[in-house]
């Protein structure tokens, strides 16, 4: 159908939620059309349509804030991640997960953390909860560079260090161990359990290094130092 072809259609007071979700799927929809199918209040009983509505480029932004305050976490999130939702919403709609956060439960943050993207990492992993920390080293969204700017952030809490170091997905990568290592908020047996994998090249590397924090720096030399007493052994 064409842009005219929907309009007509959306106006039908026989309009059901398979048409309405077809009418707001075809790339002719425009605000018009997706302003007149929101206008069928019983069709707004869907959250699918709801989200489908918001997602429209051009719908005024009144509108648009009233149906995303309506969208359970879940629906907010699709319409975050949806690439056809206009820059505007998907912010509104980020604010709006953040809002809330606080009043989920347990195991629909940790669905969250499973699935969110950048925008909710810093938040989830103030939450310092383990079964939502473990849940967001999961996400297939996370990368390596996040989880380094996670660790650095202020004031992180040792819950976090400690999900890390054993998380089998990020525990065995290089600059993962070298980070929680550099980092002064790391708890000690962290940064030490972190280097005790490196190798003899990446300890010299830390040891020289001035912003490394000085006890992680005697425990690197301790271990170089041992590792050096088992070589010469060998050798002899």
């Amino acid at each position: 159908m064409g842009s005219e072809e929907l309009l007509s259609l959306s106006r039908s007071d026989e309009l059901d939620d398979g048409q309405a979700i077809e009418i707001l799927r075809n790339p002719y929809c425009s605000a018009e059309v997706a302003e007149c199918v929101a206008k069928h209040r019983r069709l707004l009983g869907s959250e699918r349509i709801r989200r489908m509505v918001c997602s429209v480029r051009g719908m005024p932004t009144p509108r648009v804030a009233d149906l995303v305050a309506t969208l359970s976490w879940l629906g907010l999130l699709c319409l975050a991640q949806d690439p056809k939702t206009p820059p505007m919403v998907r912010r509104m709609s980020e604010r709006r997960l953040l809002l809330k956060l606080p009043k989920l439960t347990l195991g629909e943050r940790v669905g969250l953390a499973r699935r969110t993207h950048r925008a909710l990492y810093g938040p989830l992993f103030a939450s310092a909860e383990s079964p939502v920390i473990v849940s967001l080293l999961e996400n297939p969204r996370l990368t390596e560079s996040d989880v380094v700017q996670l660790l650095n952030s202020k004031n992180p809490n040792p819950v976090v260090f400690f999900a890390v170091l054993r998380s089998p997905r990020w525990a065995p990568r290089r600059g993962i161990r070298m980070a929680m290592a550099r980092n002064p908020s790391t708890p000690l047996p962290v940064a030490l359990s972190a280097v005790a994998e490196l190798g003899p090249g990446e300890l010299k590397g830390l040891v020289e290094d001035p912003g490394l924090p000085e006890n992680v720096r005697v425990g690197v030399l301790g271990l170089l130092k041992k590792r050096g007493n088992i070589l010469e052994k060998t050798v002899l």
